[in-house]
């Protein structure tokens, strides 16, 4: 009944509260979970019914904005169960029937604002017994409430002539966008057949399959992956080549600009390969996605999507493809079991993505890694002091915190990226550089295709350098006395950082100490040896001198005689723009308003609109202006980005 299988929900709710129960044992360096808690964000009972795999065969629906079809689930009884269930959201479901059988009963559960509601499809008695196999078609609909899919009208698009689809399903939106356990803890190939009209392009984050059919799109993902990981994406797209195993997609019309921004593509994927394992994907593909875009970057197999944002016509924020390949391996082959591990696919990306740029700068790799290292550190601080409003919000930035009842877009921040990288810092600091890049490999080579715990990745790194091969010459006192404990669930900053190289960063800082203080004059050519990043570095330390209790920000007056020498209100550069902007809202210059709204209007990156927004509305001339931008524009983000500047706001 459905007060016996709450009751179940709740029983194992309280237990992982309490503790996650695990068992580790080494035999031959092999790690085994036997008992594993139950995902929360989950209404899903993989532990009874895995889904092995989905075969999806869609229709896109541009008129009404849906995607209409069905999924075939191919699924494996563990233990013997009543039901299968799997996680819907704003899915309209017509019918579930057994491949090779007849139709199946089902019920939809109560509806959870973040969650959705379960679809209980009821076994009968021939397939609901212990290691049995079977295949369920589930008829369904997406409908225009679904939050994993974003519709733009042909206005909202480069070319202005055609419709264009874009999925975001990380963290929990695959089940708004399909029928299936929405868990990473559990891993599925996929097969698709989508349909739409002549002459759009459908893409997946799958192989692309030859068709002989006009308007009909054949994908397949051999390797298994999360559900997050699932991605569609449709409109008038073109391709061109920046590497032998890689295409830039996007529509005609920047095209050529991702052609030119993301030619250093394959460069990162063997620095990749280098440093860890052989890319197992085959394709890497990059998607120039339009700018409602919420995020940077999304690493979804084989299709990384990008933010327009990137095109700073430099290559200068080249890094978002470093770090979406090191995903490649970080994320989607050793993927973090629940979302409140989120550092063991963010953590591991950050320290991957850096030390690609590390191998890439050769002799001065080691100040390339410590000076990315430190622009991150004023993010994570950033976010932090963000989350400082309540104790409950507060208890979000522990790098393992408790996700029950929380949708994980509203704990999403820097914390699992910056210091999860920093964690790993701090034990390369204990057992060197040399060593922990070994480790890596090893990791890497060893929960490949799983999904895994923190636990899990410790017990591997203790193992093996504590009684491996790696035990060598290591400080066992030192690895001894780490406060794992503390590194997981203390709320704040990182308990330790390592001594940053800050040689890249100093002059920057300096240009920043003496510009604030009046102690220097600034003429056009104080920037021209500055890498963008350094431009970066500089503007975060002139925000971080005006921070804090009994500080005054820098002002006006100073940032007119900076933007006279540096022209840095008409620079391209998103992340120069979205901190320069910041720069002059706390100086109350109300001169910028318009160019930060411009800004808002233009784009959807999260990374910067949520910030900017919450500024303007801090000051007294932009509280209005916040509130009507956002009224105005709030249907031309994406749905996670408008439902959490909404917050913000404080708007609902």
């Amino acid at each position: 009944s459905d007060c016996m299988i709450g009751i179940a929900k709740l029983v194992a709710a309280l237990s992982s509260l309490l503790l996650a129960i695990w068992l580790a044992h080494s035999i031959n360096n092999k790690y085994t979970i036997t008992v594993y808690m139950d995902d929360p964000s989950s209404l899903s009972n993989p532990l009874d019914v895995r889904a092995l795999s989905l075969a999806l065969d869609l229709k896109i629906d541009f008129s009404s904005k849906v995607l209409v079809g069905h999924v075939d689930v191919d699924a494996e009884v563990i233990n013997e169960a009543e039901y299968f269930a799997l996680d819907t959201k704003s899915l309209s479901v017509t019918g579930v029937s057994l491949i090779g059988g007849g139709s199946l009963p089902y019920k939809l559960s109560s509806v959870h604002d973040s969650f959705g509601s379960a679809l209980h499809i009821t076994l009968s008695d021939e397939i609901k017994k212990k290691g049995s196999r079977f295949t369920v078609r589930v008829q369904y609909s997406t409908t225009t409430a679904s939050t994993a899919l974003q519709w733009l009208e042909p206005e909202q698009t480069a070319g202005k002539q055609h419709p264009y689809l874009f999925s975001q399903c990380q963290a929990i939106h695959a089940r708004s966008m399909v029928p299936c356990q929405d868990t990473p803890s559990n891993k599925v190939t996929y097969s698709a057949t989508i349909r739409l009209a002549s002459p759009l392009v459908a893409l997946m984050s799958a192989t692309r399959l030859p068709s002989n059919e006009e308007g009909v799109f054949k994908f397949e993902q051999k390797i298994k992956i999360p559900t997050y990981l699932i991605a569609i994406a449709a409109g008038h797209l073109v391709s061109r080549p920046v590497g032998p195993r890689s295409l830039v997609w996007s529509e005609p019309e920047t095209v050529e600009k991702g052609e030119y921004e993301f030619a250093n593509t394959e460069k990162f994927i063997q620095a990749g390969e280098e440093l860890l394992t052989p890319y197992v994907w085959g394709q890497y593909d990059v998607l120039l996605l339009p700018p409602s875009f919420p995020y940077g970057g999304m690493e979804n197999p084989m299709l990384t999507f990008v933010t327009p944002t990137l095109l700073a016509g430099d290559r200068s924020l080249e890094n978002v493809i470093a770090h979406e390949i090191a995903h490649s391996w970080m994320g989607n082959l050793v993927t973090n079991r629940y979302w409140s591990e989120f550092f063991l696919n963010e953590g591991f990306t950050v320290f991957i993505e850096r030390k690609i740029a590390a191998l890439l700068a050769k002799a001065n790799g080691k100040q390339v890694f410590y000076f990315e290292a430190i622009l991150g550190l004023k993010h994570l601080q950033d976010d932090i002091n963000t989350f400082q409003g309540t104790p409950e919000q507060f208890r979000l930035t522990a790098l393992r915190p408790d996700l029950h009842g929380i949708d994980p877009d509203d704990a999403f921040s820097s914390v699992p990226y910056e210091k999860g990288f920093n964690l790993l810092c701090c034990l390369q600091e204990i057992v060197g550089e040399d060593k922990m890049n070994a480790w890596l490999k090893k990791y890497v080579t060893h929960f490949q295709f799983q999904s895994i715990t923190a636990e899990q990745m410790k017990a591997h790194f203790l193992e093996h350098f504590t009684k491996g091969e790696g035990s060598a010459g290591v400080d066992q006192g030192q690895l001894g006395s780490f406060d794992w404990d503390k590194w997981f669930n203390e709320p704040g900053m990182p308990p330790h950082l390592v001594k940053y190289d800050t040689s890249l960063a100093d002059s920057a800082t300096k240009l920043a100490s003496d510009l604030a203080s009046g102690a220097k004059v600034p003429s056009e050519g104080d920037l021209s040896s500055f890498t963008a990043g350094q431009k970066m570095m500089m503007l975060d330390q002139l925000l971080v001198i005006g921070e804090g209790e009994g500080r005054t920000p820098v002002s006006s007056d100073v940032l007119a005689k900076i933007d006279k020498a540096y022209g840095l209100t008409a620079s391209k550069n998103s992340e120069l723009r979205f901190r320069w902007y910041t720069l002059n809202l706390r100086a109350g210059n109300q001169a910028i308003v318009p160019h930060v709204v411009g800004f808002l209007k233009e784009q959807g990156r999260m990374k910067f609109v949520r910030p900017l927004y919450r500024e303007l509305n801090k000051t007294s001339f932009g509280k209005e202006v916040a509130a009507s931008t956002f009224r105005e524009h709030r249907s031309q983000y994406h749905s996670i980005a408008s439902r959490l500047v909404a917050k913000d706001l404080g708007l609902e």
